[in-house]
């Protein structure tokens, strides 16, 4: 075993935070040229991008290692990557193979144990003892129908082995078919056709019989097997059949979208129809309101059996704040930024609706403001210039717009906001400094967006006269009381001030320690990042942090054989 931390006082983790059990991932890269820039663990809610967490091969047998502290209880989606590459071009292919997981084909972490574990495979590959079976290889000549399409900028391969590029295809002979040859390892490949550099062909998950929908991605779908040359059917483009066999494409169909703004302050800009893999950002496909009724519509063609999700946005914003919020109600699509969804399309549609709202007929019910109080207990962070909140239907995330106050001294800060009702998420932000929220310890109170990138607080909203929030801690979902990070170890006690931190935070002792404490900072990934002794008789003592990289941090004071370790975040 290769590469591994010494991160046995981890395992021994006292207080209210979870254990860790050390996990080992082996990934032998004997059938690829691996990238100068390395091999990576990356992927799910926990391992981040590519790049983030580098595997070693000391030995240079080929087999890349890592060894990483992880929750105990934690499971989750993982990947190898072959370099650093942000646009995920370099990640393993595993497509339709036994051990794919989840809707980007990634690998399915076991439950993590105290005994911890050690995973050993072959990249792109399912393999449990290491070992790489031998590929062959086939060449492949893609074909496309284009006689259906004007094609006068070219037609293109879009393909996951060349990176998502625009590969050039020929039509030699004027057939309007268009071909391209490559030779590719055995395995399941995912492209598309462009008609023009860009021009995507557009599929839905009702394109079962040639497609693979990952998340809000539809693309055909190729399995290269048995070593022997391969050419493909030339299907019609944007469809799964011939040209002349009624393609997917031959069918137009139209769905009209109507929406009710009664309740809304129109944005000058105007209101859209956006979202999903089909309808683009808030300003692509504008609604118009003839008549001056309130009542905004489009009407879009599409093909028969499609299906997408959409939404509304009242204006064009570039960042989706004024997208209606559906968060909660019945028509909101949890896991996909709470838009709704357009069921298959099998006759021409007229929907209706009111905006933000679930309505099927196009009526809108009395959504009066309600005056909404947030409070957030600030007694055991250091306030340097002030304290905001800020949402997406409180201020569109911005997080300098709405102040909060501490009219009494109590270190508790309120702002009171008019919020209609339904799901709302939010933040608070010490002197810049917004929280920082790890979705599996603070599930309790908060929400995860499906990309995994952004985990705000939640608040769901009947229609009430008013309401006032709980004074949770900073960067908690308890009261300070219960959640100031002070845990007993047989009389040693201590505290983070601040928790969450950008330069320094100070390590606050009951009472001054009679004996010499050796306190240790270790990073999430394992590696010890600071060292120090605290000599006896003081009762604080100044971690700078200044030089480190964002991220979970695990602090661990030890004396007279005793230890207590406690969660610390460095931000920007």
């Amino acid at each position: 075993m290769k590469h591994i931390f010494t991160l046995a006082f981890l395992a021994c983790m006292l207080g209210s935070y979870a254990q860790v059990g050390i996990v080992t991932w082996e990934v032998n890269m004997a059938n690829e040229e691996v990238s100068p820039d390395g091999v990576y663990l990356a992927g799910g809610d926990y391992f981040g991008i590519p790049g983030d967490n580098p595997m070693a091969d000391d030995d240079g047998d080929g087999i890349w290692t890592i060894t990483l502290a992880m929750p105990l209880g934690y499971t989750g989606a993982y990947t190898f990557t072959n370099g650093a590459c942000t646009d995920w071009s370099c990640k393993e292919n595993i497509v339709g193979q036994e051990c794919a997981y989840g809707q980007w084909s990634d690998r399915l972490l076991p439950e993590v144990t105290s005994a911890g574990a050690t995973i050993s495979t072959c990249f792109s590959q399912c393999s449990t003892d290491g070992s790489c079976a031998t590929l062959t290889s086939s060449d492949v000549t893609f074909r496309v129908d284009m006689s259906e399409q004007v094609a006068t900028d070219g037609v293109f391969l879009h393909a996951a082995f060349d990176g998502w590029g625009a590969i050039p295809m020929n039509d030699d002979n004027g057939d309007d078919v268009y071909e391209y040859t490559v030779n590719l390892e055995e395995g399941v490949y995912q492209y598309l056709f462009q008609n023009g550099e860009g021009g995507n062909e557009q599929f839905d998950s009702t394109y079962v019989e040639c497609t693979l929908t990952s998340g809000a991605y539809t693309n055909r779908l190729l399995e290269v097997s048995g070593g022997g040359d391969i050419v493909m059917d030339a299907y019609c483009f944007n469809s799964c059949s011939a040209c002349e066999g009624g393609g997917g494409n031959d069918s137009i169909l139209t769905v009209t979208f109507n929406v009710n703004m009664a309740n809304e302050e129109v944005d000058p800009t105007g209101v859209f129809l956006a979202g999903g893999a089909s309808f683009g950002a808030p300003g692509d496909n504008p609604m118009s309101d003839d008549d001056g009724d309130g009542i905004y519509s489009i009407t879009m063609e599409v093909d028969s059996g499609f299906s997408s999700h959409y939404t509304f946005t009242n204006g064009a914003c570039g960042d989706w704040s004024c997208k209606e919020n559906l968060a909660g109600l019945p028509c909101g699509d949890p896991n996909n930024y709470n838009d709704r969804f357009l069921e298959p399309v099998t006759q021409d549609v007229v929907l209706s609706t009111c905006f933000g709202q679930c309505s099927t007929d196009g009526s809108c019910e009395a959504n009066a403001p309600i005056p909404v109080t947030f409070r957030v207990d600030m007694s055991e962070q250091l306030v340097i210039s002030g304290v905001t909140i800020f949402g997406g239907s409180i201020n569109g995330w911005n997080n300098t717009a709405t102040p909060m106050s501490d009219d009494d001294g109590d270190g508790v800060y309120e702002a009171t906001v008019e919020l209609t009702a339904g799901g709302h998420e939010y933040k608070f932000v010490n002197s810049g400094v917004e929280e920082v929220f790890d979705p599996i310890v603070h599930g309790e109170c908060t929400v995860t967006t499906p990309d995994s990138v952004y985990t705000n607080r939640y608040l769901f909203i009947e229609a009430e006269e008013s309401i006032t929030t709980d004074a949770y801690c900073f960067n908690a979902c308890v009261e300070c009381e219960s959640s100031t990070d002070v845990d007993e170890a047989m009389g040693l006690e201590f505290q983070l001030v601040p928790n969450v931190t950008s330069d320094l935070v100070e390590l606050r002792l009951n009472q001054p320690n009679a004996f010499p404490m050796n306190v240790t900072v270790v990073s999430y990934t394992g590696s010890a990042v600071m060292m120090q002794q605290i000599p006896s008789g003081v009762t604080s003592w100044t971690l700078d942090m200044t030089s480190e990289a964002n991220g979970l941090y695990f602090v661990q004071l030890e004396s007279q054989g005793m230890g207590l370790t406690q969660r610390l975040v460095k931000v920007q």
